[in-house]
């Protein structure tokens, strides 16, 4: 039986000359670290109440370590990893209480919580607890959006949790004495995670990048069915999906991360390697440049499978990918003949244009010759009477 269960009971009681000495069972409160000078000073002076305060830090860049040898007992300063789970155990083996309170640096207990804790432990009804948190997303927190109510387990008994390097699955629970606390309880944490939608993508990118994580459940090959279907899950979280609202925004940020995570799975499925294929597409372009003079112009024309890329080892992609290659520069020779012919319609077109205007001009001339000759002059009366007697004859 595991030692931790054996203490089931929240005093130990040890024989003292013959008197019975009760020993209260102790707290450590552990926050792990990375830049968060502008919140960590708050999160560590809510855990006073706790026998020992320790925070491991990864090797932040800005204030946080400072701060935190101001409000901690103890600072250990680790290497930098992109998520909290590859320190949890790390940080969990180097409390020395009998109980664990292990928080992230942007959670912040509420001012009461301390209390209700201590109180908790003194006669526990569980081996972990599950804790309530109020996620504040973009700055916001609504009961209405998909994440209310959220409970995360926080506080336990010295080995009652272990703790993997899985992202969003790393924790195992070693007993079934388990409590989700209410937010009645006088425990809530205030969960400061993504100030604007930035820092959202900014936390998705690093955890969906990670090879051991918790992924999205999918079937079938259809990504855009996926994407709506996980709009349309996180939406029916929601009490109020109006459009525009923030609920409805929370709930299509949260889908984001499973369509991401869906591509880069996607990505692995195909065998695509973009940095493989950027470096043989340099090599083939380099190659070429180093050639004749006109080389330029012939690396310019060089395809995708002569500098040695392919879109996966599929057979029928890469007929596909060399037909849709064929198709485009079929495209592009018919735009050219098509450029052509036009180049010629217009130079024909610019002749003629050009032929009549020195017809009109030699008319042009012609007339003026003719009006001022002197027998243009002389006849002037005759004409004018011709056309009186032409609108006499109209009349009638």
């Amino acid at each position: 039986m595991p030692t931790w269960v054996s203490w089931a009971l929240v005093y130990r009681s040890f024989r003292v000359r013959g008197y019975s000495l009760v020993v209260p069972e102790t707290l450590s409160a552990v926050v792990i670290s990375y830049n968060r000078a502008d919140i960590v000073g708050t999160c560590l002076r809510a855990l006073g109440f706790a026998d020992e305060v320790i925070v491991v830090d990864k090797s932040s860049t800005d204030a946080t370590p400072e701060i935190a040898a101001r409000n901690a007992d103890r600072v250990v300063t680790v290497p930098w990893t992109p998520t909290v789970e590859d320190t949890r155990a790390f940080a969990v083996a180097q409390c020395s209480g009998d109980w664990i309170l292990c928080l992230d640096d942007d959670e912040c207990l509420n001012p009461c919580g301390g209390n209700a804790i201590r109180a908790e432990i003194a006669a526990p009804r569980a081996d972990i607890y599950y804790l309530p948190r109020l996620e504040y997303i973009l700055g916001v927190h609504d009961e209405a959006a998909y994440y209310w109510p959220e409970h995360h387990p926080r506080l336990f008994r010295h080995g009652a949790m272990t703790f993997a390097t899985t992202v969003h699955g790393g924790i195992g629970l070693g007993s079934d004495r388990i409590l989700h606390l209410p937010p009645e309880s006088g425990v809530v944490l205030h969960h400061l995670s993504h100030r604007n939608v930035a820092e959202w993508i900014g936390k998705c990118n690093r955890y969906t990048s990670r090879p051991d994580r918790r992924r999205v459940k999918h079937a079938g090959r259809d990504l855009v069915a996926f994407a709506h279907a996980r709009i349309e899950y996180w939406l029916g979280q929601t009490r109020d999906a109006t459009p525009g609202g923030y609920p409805a925004a929370a709930a299509v940020l949260r889908s984001v991360y499973d369509i991401v995570d869906r591509l880069k799975i996607w990505e692995e499925e195909r065998g695509l390697n973009g940095a493989a294929a950027f470096a043989r597409i340099c090599t083939g372009l380099d190659a070429a440049y180093a050639g004749e003079p006109s080389a330029n112009l012939r690396a310019a024309a060089l395809t995708a499978g002569q500098l040695g890329v392919t879109a996966s080892d599929d057979d029928a992609e890469r007929a596909a990918l060399r037909a849709r290659i064929a198709e485009l520069r079929g495209s592009c020779d018919g735009h050219a003949t098509n450029a052509a012919r036009l180049d010629a319609e217009l130079v024909t077109a610019r002749r003629r244009l050009e032929s009549t205007e020195q017809a009109l001009a030699v008319a042009q001339r012609r007339i003026e010759a003719v009006e001022t000759s002197t027998c243009w002059r002389a006849t002037a009366g005759v004409r004018r009477l011709g056309e009186q007697a032409k609108r006499l004859a109209g009349r009638r």
